[in-house]
């Protein structure tokens, strides 16, 4: 597969590449954060902010700091680690396509 791009399609490619690798670079340099806020908390677990909300509601641990709430990856990991429980499937009911005609 080849794909033709002319040299405005590849300075931006080049760019969003670059941004990409500057973004990453940063992020692994700087500190670990080990509190975040709920949009970050929500990003870091891949749900969304109102799950964050709705968790916190059945006990999710919650720092409250001078009014502002943080959440720590380490002890919500613990919490979410803490619910997990056996999937035990049941067995499905298979429909029995004769009993439509009755016999």
């Amino acid at each position: 597969m080849e794909f033709k791009l002319d040299q405005e399609q590849k300075t931006d490619l080049q760019n969003y590449v670059c941004g990409l690798i500057k973004d990453s670079l940063k992020k692994a340099a700087s500190p670990q954060q080990p509190y975040l806020n709920r949009v970050e908390i929500a990003k870091y677990f891949g749900v969304a902010p109102s799950t964050i909300t709705y968790w916190a509601s059945l006990g999710m641990p919650v720092a409250i700091i001078d009014g502002r709430k943080l959440y720590g990856k380490q002890s919500i990991t613990k919490w979410i680690q803490s619910k997990e429980k056996p999937f035990l499937r049941q067995p499905r009911k298979r429909k029995r396509y004769l009993d439509n005609y009755n016999i």
